[in-house]
C-alpha cells in the first residue's frame, strides 16, 4: 500500500512548480522592455484628390500634363505635433504618364501648393502611380507646416466618367487616407 501512495505522488506535479511555469510563460509573452514604439503620424486626414490630363491619356497618349487638387480634410494630429492643422487643398501641375503592359497604369508626377486652415502657405513634391487599393503616390512636403514630412496612405481612384472619351481616360477622383511622418513612416492603416 505504501508504495501505490509513494508513485501517487510522485505522478503529480510539484505545486510549488506550476506558479513558476505561468510566471516563466508571462515573462515570455510580455514585450520587451528596450522594444522601440512604432512611429505616430504628425498628421492623419481624409484624401479628397481630382488629377485631370490634358490631353486624354490612353493607347494613343502615353504622356499628357497634369493639374487639379490634393486635398487633405478632416485632419487630426495622434502625434500632438501639428493639432492646429485641419485642411489644406494643394493645387497641382505636373506630367502623368499612361502604361499598357502588363496591365494599364497611370502615374503622375508634379508638384503643388497650397494654404493650410492657419493661412500657412505650403508646397508639395509627388510622384507615383494611381491605382485602386495601392499606396498613395510618394508625396514630401517640400516647405511649410511639417516641411520635410513624407506621406503615406491609401487611395481609391475612380476614371470619372465626364473626363473619359474615345481617346482614353481624362481625370480621376481620389479618395482615401494618409498619414504625415516626420521621419520613419508606420501603417497609416493603424489610425
Amino acid at each position: 500500500m505504501k508504495r501505490s501512495a509513494d508513485l501517487l505522488r510522485a505522478a503529480r506535479p510539484l505545486p510549488s512548480l506550476l506558479p513558476t511555469a505561468l510566471l516563466a510563460a508571462t515573462a515570455l509573452l510580455a514585450p520587451a522592455g528596450d522594444a522601440v514604439a512604432a512611429p505616430v503620424p504628425d498628421l492623419v486626414c481624409r484624401l479628397d484628390a481630382e488629377v485631370n490630363f490634358d490631353p486624354p491619356l490612353g493607347a494613343l497618349v502615353r504622356e499628357a500634363e497634369v493639374d487639379g487638387h490634393i486635398g487633405y480634410r478632416d485632419c487630426r494630429s495622434p502625434s500632438g505635433a501639428a493639432a492646429e492643422l485641419t485642411d489644406i487643398v494643394f493645387h497641382v501641375q505636373g506630367t502623368g504618364r499612361f502604361g499598357a503592359l502588363p496591365v494599364p497604369t497611370f502615374a503622375v508626377e508634379g508638384t503643388g501648393a497650397g494654404t493650410w486652415n492657419t493661412g500657412e502657405d505650403g508646397t508639395l513634391y509627388f510622384n507615383g502611380t494611381i491605382a485602386k487599393g495601392s499606396p498613395v503616390p510618394d508625396r514630401t512636403l517640400t516647405s511649410g507646416p511639417l516641411a520635410g514630412d513624407r506621406i503615406n496612405g491609401i487611395q481609391i481612384p475612380t476614371p470619372r466618367f465626364d473626363k473619359i472619351d474615345v481617346n482614353g481616360v481624362a481625370g480621376f477622383d481620389v479618395i482615401g487616407q494618409v498619414c504625415f511622418w516626420n521621419g520613419e513612416k508606420g501603417r497609416c492603416t493603424a489610425y
